[in-house]
């Protein structure tokens, strides 16, 4: 392949490729079609030189060949695919000689088309493997050059533009005459050249001069063939589509339009037997999408002329006269069984709406006859939405791509109907809620067995989208009350399904209850989840209506014990949603509902099957995973049932023991297996680890802390979690080897925290020992760290022993992760990321009053190195994010450490507490205030990069507040040792320091910004200067006070 490789690339392989392909006898077809495929790069890299003697010579010997074997016929004929290779190569040379050398390119095409030059002249095209070559030739051609879905450059598309003028001028005109002969002299005799020759014009009449195209003569031809065989009938169909599609004038369309007499064609194909068959083996959808084409094509374009607000009244009425009567042929296409058919017609029925929207906007009403278009379109596009007769839901056998498509079909169809909602909203309500209502009543009455699954399913979705124009205006009630029309509506729609929906506990025990059961308990999946993402999506009904809740809690106790697993696992969410959004008005009924799910919060872990190399084997472990996520939404709803707050405390305990008691007896036979490495009993705990988490967040969501929004919980609710977490602390001490046990531990802890509150900070040593083990990633550090932050938060000073006693070894182990050299992208995102928490950690602490936890006795051996690790950070120009914390850091650092000032700027200190520390301002003075030049004068660093202006800004506040925490002593630091040190003149100094010491923080930011970016603009010119011109151009600039970066820079 190499070696292959290398010979296309060589400049001078054509000329062995050449005469190789062209030789007789033939070589093998993969030698010829190599051949062609270097002579076409040889051709292409000439595209400028048209001068170049080697492009006749290449010319000259296909021409050659294509006339031994196309005209004379001499030899087996080419394989198709050498067709298209030689094609490709003779469009290469169309291309570069056309205009200049190659003149004669379609005439000598032309020539093979006929048996002899007498037979040329004459216009006779009876040489078929010419004209087959001809053809592929030309449109070959149409796609280099004029095809509007082949990507070009500038250059390529004014040389195509170019190209075809020439062609217009030229050669056009005996082009479609060929056709013609083409078609008159094959018409009955071969259906492939036909078709392709059909095409061909189809193709070329985008370009051209239309009135070359649309003459008696081919026009004939072209409805002979519409009223033919299927194949040439199809192609007619096409190219008269192509042709009505052509752009033009508003007025010269719709003359072309009725001069075709489109409307009496596409009538004629309408009532064709092969167009009623509906339903029926013998319907023919291909003709059904040709036609459907060729109807867009021609509403597209009348109703641009309509929406065009430029043209004359008369124009636009002219139009209108034209238009009404392709509105049946446009709704009945729309409304085919066959989706591609629908599609085909798509594009205009928008266009057609969007028309009536701009009506209705500017006018606030509708003419007569838009009006009357409304309602079959609305029932046209309800239908629509309707699944098939043949499909079947929810089978094993059922295919996915099919069901995405008609997904992305109802996708489609609901623009159109939000479309009509927006035109005309009580049409809208009054169809769809006959609908819903009518299909309601129809189950109501006489069982949901006896109404198509379909039509259920149709109602249930109509209803699903119904909320959006119901609830727009931000609820179904406002008050108590309907938020209008259409949420009323809804309403007494809800009310309908779920009378309809009527429990097996209501039905009658005779032998035919199943007549009478409602849409709730239908049998069919489909039905069962619109039902339930119905009653999720409404659960603002329920808090008016609360009377129907326990119906619906009953009914979702069957779906989650549904046997279809898609069912099943869906409920599973949406049962936890429903609970959750009426948690507190679910009231007594909980303990009912927790029995009767206790049967399938029973955990089973199961190891992905060994597929033995199955490419499925993936699938399987995903569709197991998101199992037991599904699962875990029922935890969730259960700590949501027991944290009612109407329930007594007493049944609020018994309700979590009720869970958790199972889960500890399982934990307990698990765990010890799982210390000896099986595999299965570690996923096993995993599991119960996380269900105890989820049951707890199910209880009390939230953040943790003392100002948290939650109300605490009950001192008896709150012992059980205590049991719970030292159940997961147990299992995290005895695996703390294995990943997914720490991920779960973690997870549940953050959880537990909410609950539990300051009777959890005791245990964080343990939680931090078990969390952080020897293999623990930097994902899990900075994990941590989020946690921690949360907890720092929420707790402030309750939590500063605990923090101070786990600071140190938690750091170690965040500067041992930071230390490892990144091996790969992920890597250094990983580190980028656990640079930015370990920063914002800091800050938490800071901004929290806990900074004496940072300079304790316990924790002063890492002093030094924390410190160092904020400097380092800083000068990371490539992470700019990260240089911008640790600036923020030392500022923060700066106004608690730093000197007291008694009368700090508020804008510097805002709430944090100053907590001198003895010597600190050396490292204000010597390595934090040093650090604000060094940064910006790096190479790499940008001023322009919004990100470095953020940088900026944060550096000057740290020089705003060194100045307001050190006064005079960091001014006369900088005027006598650093700027001198750094050979800043003494006028461009003295003129920072007044800026320094009058400025308020936000002109002083900006003052700095300003500098920075002019030194950014100038700084490659200096660069570029000798040495002499250098040091004028520093006395030039000393008096501006905006080049100071400048200069240190040059210095």
């Amino acid at each position: 392949m190499t070696f292959l490789q290398q010979v296309k690339q060589s400049p001078d392989a054509w000329q062995v490729c050449l005469p190789l392909f062209a030789r007789d006898p033939k070589p093998t077809e993969v030698v010829r079609h190599f051949c062609l495929e270097v002579l076409n790069i040889a051709v292409q890299r000439r595209f400028h030189q048209t001068d170049d003697q080697s492009l006749n010579y290449i010319r000259e010997t296909l021409m050659d060949y294509v006339r031994r074997s196309y005209f004379t016929g001499s030899g087996a004929p080419d394989s198709a695919g050498i067709q298209n290779k030689l094609t490709q190569a003779l469009t290469s040379l169309f291309v570069a000689m056309y205009t200049t050398t190659w003149g004669s390119f379609f005439d000598d095409m032309l020539t093979l088309t006929s048996s002899s030059s007498e037979a040329n002249a004459q216009g006779t095209r009876d040489n078929y493997l010419g004209v087959v070559f001809f053809l592929r030739i030309v449109a070959s051609v149409h796609e280099e050059v004029a095809d509007v879905l082949v990507p070009h450059t500038m250059e390529e598309a004014q040389r195509n533009t170019q190209i075809k003028d020439v062609a217009r001028e030229r050669d056009v005109g005996k082009l479609v005459v060929a056709w013609q002969e083409i078609l008159a002299q094959w018409n009955g005799s071969d259906k492939d050249v036909i078709e392709m020759c059909l095409k061909v014009i189809g193709r070329w009449v985008s370009w051209i001069d239309i009135s070359l195209v649309v003459n008696e003569v081919l026009l004939g031809m072209l409805y002979n063939f519409i009223l033919g065989e299927s194949r040439v009938r199809d192609a007619a169909i096409e190219t008269l589509a192509n042709i009505v599609g052509k752009r033009m004038k508003g007025a010269d369309k719709l003359e072309l339009i009725v001069f075709l007499k489109l409307g009496d064609i596409v009538e004629t194909l309408v009532n064709s037997p092969a167009l009623q068959a509906h339903g029926q083996p013998t319907y023919d959808s291909e003709l059904a999408e040709g036609v459907g084409k060729l109807v867009n094509n021609v509403t597209t374009d009348i109703l641009r002329i309509l929406n065009d607000d430029s043209l004359d009244m008369q124009v636009k009425q002219r139009a209108e006269e034209i238009f009404q009567p392709f509105v049946p042929f446009l709704l009945r296409f729309f409304s085919d069984e066959w989706d591609d058919v629908s599609y085909a017609v798509y594009s205009s029925m928008l266009d057609l709406l969007s028309l009536l929207r701009k009506e209705k906007r500017i006018t606030g009403t509708l003419s007569h006859a838009h009006n009357l278009m409304l309602s079959p379109i609305l029932n046209a596009i309800v239908l629509k939405a309707k699944y098939d007769e043949d499909t079947t839901w929810g089978g094993e056998d059922d295919d996915e791509a099919d069901e995405a498509e008609f997904q992305a079909l109802r996708k489609r169809l609901k623009t159109l109907q939000d479309t009509i909602a927006a035109i005309d909203e009580q049409l809208y309500i009054t169809t769809l809620s006959n609908l819903i209502g009518t299909t309601f009543d129809r189950v109501a009455e006489g069982g949901v067995a006896a109404v198509d699954w379909r039509e259920v399913d149709l109602a249930m979705y109509e209803m699903f989208l119904f909320g959006e124009l119901a609830m727009r205006s931000g609820g179904m009630f406002n008050k108590g009350r309907p938020q209008g029309p259409a949420a009323e509506t809804l309403i007494s729609l809800m009310v309908k399904m779920m009378n309809s929906g009527a429990t097996l506990r209501d039905q009658p025990c005779d032998g035919d209850s199943n007549s009478f059961i409602g849409i709730a308990v239908s049998s069919h999946p489909a039905i069962k989840l619109r039902y339930m993402e119905t009653v999720v999506r409404y659960a603002a009904f329920f808090e008016v209506h609360s009377t129907y809740i326990p119906k619906a809690l009953e009914n979702f106790v069957g779906g989650v014990h549904d046997n279809h697993v898609r069912v099943r696992n869906r409920s599973w969410y949406l049962f936890f949603r429903f609970v959750k959004t009426l948690r507190q008005h679910i009231g007594e009924i909980a303990q009912e509902v927790l029995e009767a799910i206790s049967d399938i919060l029973v955990i089973r872990a199961e190891l992905p099957q060994d597929a033995g190399g199955d490419e499925m084997s993936s699938d399987d472990t995903q569709n197991e995973d998101a199992t037991f996520e599904s699962q875990l939404h029922l935890f969730e709803a259960v700590g949501c049932l027991s944290s009612i707050k109407s329930i007594a405390t007493e049944k609020q305990v018994l309700f979590v023991t009720t869970v958790m008691t199972p889960l500890f007896r399982n934990m307990e036979n698990s765990l010890e297996a799982a210390k000896q490495g099986d595999a299965r009993s570690v996923l096993q705990v995993h599991h119960i680890v996380m269900a105890l988490g989820t049951l707890a967040k199910g209880y009390a969501d939230g953040t943790p802390g003392l100002g948290a929004s939650t109300p605490a919980p009950n001192e008896l609710v709150v012992r059980e979690f205590e049991n719970a977490s030292e159940v997961i602390l147990v299992s995290l001490e005895s695996l703390c080897n294995h990943p997914n046990v720490r991920d779960a531990a973690r997870r549940s802890f953050s959880k537990m925290v909410v609950i539990l509150g300051q009777k959890a900070l005791p245990t964080l040593p343990r939680w931090l020992e078990g969390l952080l083990a020897e293999n623990s990633t930097s994902e899990e550090i900075l994990v941590f760290l989020r946690l921690l932050k949360q907890i720092v938060h929420g707790f402030k000073s309750e939590f500063c022993d605990i923090l101070n006693s786990l600071l140190t070894p938690l750091l170690n182990k965040v500067f041992g992760s930071l230390g490892q050299e990144a091996s790969g992208t992920d890597d250094e995102i990983q580190a980028a990321e656990l640079r930015k928490e370990y920063l914002d950690f800091l800050l938490v602490i800071l901004n929290n009053d806990l900074s004496l936890v940072l300079v304790s006795e316990a924790n002063q051996p890492i002093f030094e190195q924390l410190i160092g690790t904020v400097q380092h950070f800083a000068k990371e120009v490539n992470d700019l994010p990260t240089s911008k914390l640790a600036f923020s850091v030392m500022g923060k650092m700066s106004i608690v450490w730093g000197p007291a000032t008694g009368s700090a700027k508020e804008q510097t200190n805002g709430n944090l507490k100053e907590q001198p520390l003895p010597g600190f301002e050396t490292f204000m003075i010597q390595r934090f205030s040093r650090l604000c030049w060094e940064v910006p004068a790096m190479p790499s660093f940008h001023p322009k990069d919004a990100q470095a202006k953020m940088v900026l800004g944060e550096i000057a506040t740290l020089q705003n507040i060194l100045y307001t925490k050190l006064g005079e002593n960091f001014i006369q630091y900088l005027g006598t040792v650093y700027f001198p040190s750094v050979n800043l003149p003494q006028g461009l100094a003295e003129e920072y320091l007044v800026a320094l010491r009058q400025m308020e923080l936000k002109p002083f930011r900006s003052y700095f910004q300003v500098g920075i970016h002019v030194h950014a603009q100038c700084r490659e010119m200096v660069l570029l200067m000798c040495g002499d011109c250098r040091n004028s151009f520093k006395e030039s600039v000393e008096d501006n006070q905006f080049l100071f970066p400048l200069l240190l820079k040059m210095n």
